[in-house]
């Protein structure tokens, strides 16, 4: 991943992308609050950073499985709730925002997909419902796990861990930890994703010295956003 500084401040941006594709995390410099003055700056970093031209998407998470199409707009759009976006067409910018959840950004062929990924929608099958909403062959797809919370610092109660299987939970720990990222490489792997196309960030927002926004770390404070355009 490469750290580079740009009109939001820093950005990590991966070192493999397909041709023709932005993508990119924000960092603690960004507060992830959009608005339209926002999301003509974020089009301005996309234009300048990566050569393609789009207008900025997002939608209103609210830790489900629904996922939107989203079209292109001549000016920023917020979808209604929903924690997925994906789109077939060039000129269209997807936004999601996360403090700790996992974003997973999915690229094939035209059809590029935004998810976001906390513990709930991970349960849920958010990822597995994307790519049974939008038009992507797995064989032939990209898959780029952002900063996220990772195992190391999730701690979560009995109850949550007893939701996943336990080759998710690490229990060496005082209280049990839960993999989202090894839980959502095995679903893409399960959905016939090449190991060698998934691109796992391995960055976790919430350990000391982290450049990302944590709730988990921080109890408050702005969101990371992670935005893919074409």
């Amino acid at each position: 991943m490469l750290v580079e500084q740009s009109t939001l401040g820093r950005i990590v941006v991966p070192e493999v992308l397909p041709g023709g594709r932005a993508l990119f995390y924000t960092t603690l410099d960004f507060r992830g609050r959009v608005d339209a003055p926002v999301a003509r700056q974020i089009a301005d970093v996309i234009r300048d950073r990566f050569g393609v031209e789009a207008t900025l998407a997002t939608c209103t998470q609210v830790h489900g499985v629904t996922v939107q199409r989203a079209s292109p707009s001549p000016d920023w759009q917020e979808c209604d709730s929903c924690d997925a976006l994906w789109t077939a067409e060039a000129r269209v910018a997807l936004g999601i925002k996360v403090a700790d959840c996992l974003p997973v950004t999915l690229i094939e062929g035209d059809v590029i997909a935004n998810i976001h990924s906390g513990w709930r929608g991970t349960v849920r099958g958010v990822t597995a419902a994307t790519l049974d909403a939008a038009p992507i062959d797995p064989a032939k797809a990209f898959a780029y796990l952002g900063p996220s919370i990772r195992v190391c610092c999730f701690e979560v109660g009995e109850e949550v861990a007893a939701q996943f299987d336990e080759q998710f939970v690490d229990r060496s720990y005082a209280k049990p930890h839960v993999d989202i990222p090894a839980f959502t490489v095995h679903i893409l792997r399960t959905r016939r994703f090449a190991a060698e196309r998934i691109f796992d960030s391995g960055l976790c927002t919430r350990c000391e010295g982290s450049i990302f926004h944590s709730f988990r770390r921080d109890g408050k404070g702005g969101s990371n956003l992670t935005v893919v355009a074409q």
